[in-house]
């Protein structure tokens, strides 16, 4: 039997992003409980915060069980719920392989489950597109796909479970993962932009358009060169956002220790900056505005970036290529002061799709992909 659905992933350090084919993306924090580390089910958390409005199913109160082929991969909190509960306070490790990590899949996982309750959809056949890491596409190919295969590949039960009475079930539904393909992150990006809604190359990007792709992650930075739909170079940056929100956080804790309990959490700062307006809420409801902070970190590390970027162009195209795209959610918050120090020499542009330019291209990839195996048969 074929597959009859697509859906597309991208399972971040940071953030996991999901869209089923031509709805909406939507994203979550990449972070899950580990059960039988910091929680007792039944009594840990049964009667937390309890508040009859609350919706009870939710992105914000997901607790997720998943079968694979028969075998409990365990009830564990997922995304934001289990971020806020601190049920897992650590920052995902950059320098892990996304193809062998556990949280990614399971979150994964159960951003697909979500996606396929939010659009009443149960038991189909799916066809899934993962963006890879670039540095594992590069590196170790083959052992990342079968890694990834391994994972994700099967027959899947979801239970969705009430946060507030642990042993009742909400919703449960099921699905199978036929087919996984990959497209690598970075070019991925750049699909979304070459591409048409047929599936073509557009004209401007047939011949000679050179172009860099930079995608500003959490964790990593991953760049590729462009020549009209020919990939020149690649590479990884082991840096990103996280590494301004490192910095950030030491600086307000240095500063403001008198109204803080302890450092905060880069993922804190990370939530800071997208839905608090930069404002930190301390102790005793004191709010705390770092702006200064962090309008100097950000500018510190544009800066920096500014060099890799004029490096790297002159070596895959000895200076003779002036196309910069910026994507990734580290665009929408860098762009201003990239550009500042770029746009002499460079016309730079900015994906509106942020930190969905990669499930969005890998969408587009596919498009390209099948119209290319058309015209084959």
């Amino acid at each position: 039997m074929g597959s009859d659905l697509r859906i597309y992933v991208d399972g971040g350090n940071r953030l996991t992003k999901v869209m089923q084919e031509l709805k909406k993306p939507f994203s979550f924090p990449t972070v899950i409980s580990q059960a039988e580390v910091d929680l007792n089910y039944g009594l840990n958390f049964d009667h937390w915060d309890m508040d009859e409005n609350t919706e009870r199913f939710s992105m914000d109160s997901m607790l997720v069980e998943i079968v694979k082929d028969g075998e409990s991969l365990g009830k564990k909190l997922v995304g934001r719920s289990a971020e806020d509960k601190g049920m897992l306070i650590r920052d995902r490790n950059r320098y892990v392989r996304k193809a062998g990590d556990e949280v990614i899949a399971f979150s994964t996982l159960a951003g697909i489950a979500y996606n396929l309750h939010k659009h009443n959809k149960d038991h189909p056949n799916i066809d899934i597109t993962i963006n890879q890491p670039l540095i594992e596409y590069a590196i170790d190919r083959k052992s990342s796909v079968t890694k990834y295969e391994k994972n994700l590949k099967g027959s899947f039960k979801v239970l969705f479970y009430n946060i507030y009475n642990t042993s009742e079930v909400l919703e449960e539904l099921s699905f199978n993962i036929q087919k996984v393909v990959f497209c690598p992150e970075a070019i991925a990006a750049y699909y979304s932009y070459a591409i048409d809604e047929y599936g073509k190359v557009k004209n401007e990007y047939k011949d000679n358009k050179k172009t860099i792709v930079w995608d500003i992650g959490s964790g990593q930075i991953n760049v590729t060169a462009f020549d009209g739909m020919k990939v020149e170079g690649v590479n990884t940056f082991e840096k990103g956002m996280t590494d301004c929100y490192e910095k950030i956080s030491l600086l307000i804790y240095n500063n403001y220790r008198d109204k803080l309990d302890r450092k905060p959490f880069s993922f804190e700062i990370d939530n800071m900056i997208r839905y608090s307006n930069g404002i930190l809420r301390a102790k005793k409801g004191i709010d705390i505005n770092p702006q200064e902070i962090i309008k100097n970190v950000f500018d510190n590390f544009a800066y920096e970036l500014n060099k890799d970027i004029r490096e790297f162009a002159k070596s895959k195209f000895f200076g003779n290529s002036n196309n910069i795209v910026f994507c990734g959610g580290g665009s929408t918050i860098l762009f201003e002061d990239l550009n500042k120090y770029l746009n002499n020499d460079f016309i730079c542009s900015k994906s509106n799709m942020g930190e969905f330019d990669n499930v969005i291209g890998s969408m587009y990839y596919r498009m390209y992909k099948d119209n290319n195996e058309k015209k084959e048969e």
